[in-house]
This record gives C-alpha cells, structure tokens and sequence, in this order.
C-alpha cells in the first residue's frame, strides 16, 4: 500500500468484513440442509445442475460472475492502472460475454443436456460425439490444466484483496477464502452456489457503483485529473498503445471465446425454461457494463491517487480504502471478495462434476452406486479445494495475464468443437479430437514462444484458427455422425440409444 491505514478504520473493515462472511456460512449451511433432504439418486444431479430448476436472475448471474470474475475486479483494474485506456478498449468486449454464452448455444444446449441427462460439462460435450473415450480424457485433461490455473488465479484475487484489505498475511487471507469457497461449494453444491452469487451480486453491483461515483467525488475536475495523469505517462490515456493486431486477438479472447469456456457453459445447463433463459441474457448484459466500465475506470483513474503503487492488481482495495468511510471500504471489498468465491465456487463444481462424471463414474468405476457417487462428489470438493490452496500459495504478480492463459487454453481446445457441434450435423468424434489436441498444442506452443506463431497477436487466435480448420476437414474426410446422435442434438424428438449407428 502506498499510505497508512489508520487501525480503527482496519478494525471497522475486518468486523464488515466479518459480518458479510457470516452471512456467506450462514448460506452455505441453509444450501446443505437443501441438500440433506435431497434423495440419494438425485443428490449428484442436484449438486451439479440444482434440478434445472434456475430462474433468471439466477443464471444471469451465474453467467456474469463465473465470466467476469478476479480478472474484471482486480486483474482488469490493475491492467488499466499500468496500461490506461488500452484495457478499457480491450475489457469492453466482456459486456457481451452473456449474450453470446446464452444467446449462442443457451437454448440448444439446455434442451440437448436434458435428453441426454448431462450433470457436467464434459458429460454433454461428449455425448455429441458418440461418447468417445478420448475426447473424455483430453476434456477431462483440459479442464483440469487450464480451468484450475483460472481457479489458482480467482484464489490468489480474493487473499490479495483481503491482504489489502485487512493488513494481515496473504497466507491468512488465502485460508480465510478457501474455507468460505469449501463451505458455499462442498456443503451447498451449485444451489449453494447460486444463492451466494445472487446475493454477493447485488450488493456488489452497489458497491461498484459507490466507488465509482466516490472516487469521481474525491478526485475532482476530470481534466485536471488527466493532465496529471499525462505528465506521468501519455501511453496512460491513449487508447490503441496495442497493435491493431494484438487489440483484435484481446477481443477475441474476451469477447468470443467465452462460448466454449466450460464455466460460462455450465450455466445453459441450470436454467428453469427459455423465458428464464431470453431475461437473463438482458440481465447479464446490463451487470457485466457496469462492473466491467466502472471498475476499469476506476482502475485507470488510480493511476493518479497512487503513481508508485507496487502490485497493480490492489489499485480498486486501495482506493475504496481511501475514498470511502471503513464500513463501506469493507462492505464494497467484502461485495468483489463473494463475487470472487461465488466464481471460484461454479469453479470448483465443474472441475469436481468433470472428475467424478468423466474420470470416476466413466472410468474407474461404471458400476458406482448413488450413495458412493455422492461420498465420491463431496470428497473431490473438498480435496479440489485444498489442491487449488496448495498452488496459490505462492502466487506471481500479474493476476489478468494468467487469468487470460487460462482462457486461452479453455477456448483453443473446446471453442469450434462445441460450436461446431451445436450448429453442424456433419462434426464428428474425430474432427472434434483432432481440433481439440491441434488447438491446445498450437496454443501451448505459442503462448509460451516455443515457436514464432503468433503473428503479433494473442496466441488463442492462431490456436482457434488451427482447431476450427482441423475440425472440419477431419470431419469430411471421416464417417458421418450416429444417426441417433443427429436425432437428438438436431431433431424435434430424439431416440432412446443416442450411440445407435
């Protein structure tokens, strides 16, 4: 922190803070007993998908917080900080980021995930093609791989944010997040989940709005603000200091790729009915514009309150412990660190249905009864939950760079074989495999310049145009999909064996 917070106004935040996180174990345990009474046959189905029984507000939410997550509420902020009106460029393609998940494959994918009875992900992308067992170990890989370095990353946010927050250790913060994500995640499942996320939305909504206006209210006269700003750094208000190229690429990755990522598509499978569906399209759109505009604003203004700030990604906590009174520094803090569980909670939950449906109940042990599969579900949880705390214990300084290798990664091996999958009969297993392990090694090789593929831009674009053009010559030039395949993703009724040749 550049400056001296006074202990009174830390203890007014940590009691706010306090205060808020008891409301969030209060949720959690209210989701268990939900839970507790659910049958046994239907525990793993409820923990994973809440029934389909999700209204609006709900999955808009869901869709928005699983998306936007630290990167829009620290990582997004700190890039604007240390890039200016470049990040506000680029961050501005998120606002669609509902739109396209929902708006895209929404309404099929729900559909499709109730006649094949889907409880993840991976279980439904799969089932497209022809239940293939390579395609489940590469998904099951994938996810792993890149969705627990997002998970790593939405850790590493929210002990940031309660380093900055409280004064006390990164470690302590680190225990303190991963205890409310294991009591909301392993005890409520998606309905405990869900109801967090509702409420930590609404009160950070709030709270994004304060700071903003807040920090508009300090700071004074704009022009006077920016001038300084200038004199600092020009390339601070200049918004295309990015190539055009690279500018382009950060669009993609933001604003397109969320169609394939599994978190952003796990919500299609929650949603009550289409109307439920069309509304929170709207809803998610009208969140993601204004905690995405206001926080990256805010972001590129702090720039001015703080020149020497050391790690960017604390640049929102320090500045809504200056501008605002503690009790509302911490409930605004307090509001972005539940947004942060809430997203690392669908998280966690995606990457425990892909283990125990993909890994456990395909794999090790297709006999498992309910009552194993629901210990199995709970144990993988918690023992997810401890993995991802063991590796953000250490944590590097640019959280929004690992957050986009992470998306990246998502989006190179599912993008084109889930959109493909949903708009074209004629995408097959093979095409499918072969984009998924073409655009995943394309990505790897680029990303980390082992090769000179980039071409100036992210390397998610190169690796998508890779995958996408693999996908579909395998395709052609391989057998047709199961009829009964066909039937049930793109017929008006579907057959009972969907793997029937």
């Amino acid at each position: 922190m550049s400056y001296e917070v006074s202990t009174s106004s830390r203890i007014a935040i940590i009691i706010t803070f306090a205060v808020y996180s008891i409301g969030m174990i209060a949720i959690g345990l209210y989701s268990k007993k939900s839970m507790d009474r659910t049958a046994v046959e239907k525990y793993v189905d409820e923990f994973y998908t809440g029934g389909r029984g999700m209204g609006a507000l709900v999955v808009a939410m869901m869709v928005a917080a699983s998306l936007c997550s630290a990167g829009t509420f620290l990582g997004g902020p700190g890039l604007a900080y240390s890039v200016g009106l470049t990040w506000v460029m680029a961050g501005f393609s998120q606002i669609f980021m509902n739109f396209t998940v929902l708006g895209e494959i929404g309404k099929k994918v729900g559909i499709v995930a109730r006649r094949v009875n889907a409880q993840s992900y991976l279980d439904l992308f799969v089932s497209r093609y022809n239940n293939n067992k390579f395609i489940g170990i590469f998904g099951v890989l994938s996810i792993i791989m890149f969705l627990g370095s997002y998970v790593v990353a939405q850790f590493i946010g929210g002990a940031r944010l309660f380093e900055s927050m409280t004064g006390l250790s990164y470690t302590f913060g680190l225990v303190l997040f991963a205890g409310l994500v294991l009591i909301t995640a392993a005890l409520g499942g998606i309905k405990g989940v869900a109801t967090a996320i509702v409420f930590q939305g609404i009160v950070m909504t709030i709270s994004v709005i304060t700071l903003f206006i807040a920090t508009l209210n300090h700071l004074g006269p704009l022009q006077a603000v920016y001038k300084e700003i200038i004199s600092m750094d020009p390339s601070v208000v200049t918004p295309w200091t990015w190539t055009p190229k690279y500018q382009f690429s950060m669009w993609v990755v933001y604003g397109l790729v969320y169609i394939g990522l599994p978190h952003g598509a796990m919500a299609t499978l929650t949603y009550k009915d289409t109307k439920s569906m069309h509304k929170a399209i709207i809803m998610g759109v009208i969140f993601v514009l204004v905690w995405t505009l206001a926080l990256i604003w805010t972001g590129s203004l702090g720039r001015f309150m703080f020149p020497d700030l050391k790690v960017a990604d604390q640049i929102i906590p320090s500045i809504a412990i200056k501008v605002l009174p503690p009790w509302l520094a911490g409930l605004t803090l307090a509001g972005v660190a539940g947004a942060i569980q809430s997203t690392v909670g669908s998280m966690v939950i995606i990457i425990s249905s892909t283990f125990v449906r993909n890994a456990y109940q395909s794999m090790i042990n297709p006999k498992a009864d309910s009552k194993t599969l629901k210990k199995v579900t709970i144990i993988s949880t918690v023992i997810i939950c401890v993995g991802i705390f063991v590796l953000s214990i250490n944590p590097p300084d640019a959280l929004q760079f690992m957050i986009t290798f992470a998306i990246g990664g998502l989006g190179a091996s599912f993008f084109w074989p889930l959109l493909l999958g949903v708009y074209w009969k004629r995408a097959n297993e093979y095409g499918a495999a072969a984009g998924m392990v073409g655009g995943m090694a394309t990505y790897i090789l680029g990303a980390g310049n082992y090769l000179p593929i980039s071409m100036g831009m992210n390397a998610t674009v190169i690796a998508l145009i890779v995958s996408g053009l693999l996908t579909v010559c395998v395709s052609m030039a391989t057998p047709k999909p199961p009829k009964g395949i066909i039937m049930t993703w793109f017929g008006k009724s579907y057959p009972k064996v969907v793997s029937e040749q």
